[in-house]
């Protein structure tokens, strides 16, 4: 986010797998502003019950800096920096084993909503079926040849 995500452009970056903001970005719920309300499942997720009300029932414009020390977003870098710093991360992303990178998105989104316990065993079943994968067995290769893997996404 490199201004203000505000309404459905605060939904929108909610909906992102990792959320980054430069330190001039600005985050909100204006509609009560205007007589209307949303937001209220997607804020009780990112910041909790208390703070997420006072987002909607006030439209206040919360700064980024403010929403990186809530751990809501990754980093709260100078707009300069914001694109350096995604794609270093996007590198370290694009960078794994394409099938245990898809897997476990898909573990994470399944378990966020599942008790810890079943969320558990789901992603030990993952790691199973990752074990049987090329991609495991080259990875293990490199670590003891002490070089980066070369995947393949099989």
């Amino acid at each position: 986010v490199n201004g203000a995500a505000l309404g459905a452009g605060f939904g929108m970056m909610a909906a992102c797998d990792i959320m980054l903001a430069c330190d001039e970005a600005v985050f909100g719920m204006p509609e009560i502003d205007v007589g209307l309300a949303g937001g209220a499942a997607m804020l009780s997720h990112l910041v909790g019950k208390s703070r997420g009300r006072r987002i909607i029932f006030t439209g206040d414009r919360i700064p980024a800096q403010e929403m990186y020390r809530l751990g809501v977003i990754e980093c709260c870098v100078p707009r300069a920096a914001l694109m350096d710093e995604a794609m270093k991360i996007a590198r370290a992303i694009a960078s794994k084993s394409p099938t245990a990178m898809r897997l476990a998105k898909k573990a994470y989104n399944v378990c966020e909503n599942m008790p810890q316990r079943d969320g558990y065993r789901f992603e030990q079943d993952i790691t199973v079926q990752l074990s049987h994968t090329e991609d495991a067995r080259e990875a293990q290769r490199a670590f003891a040849e002490k070089r980066k893997p070369v995947f393949k996404g099989r």
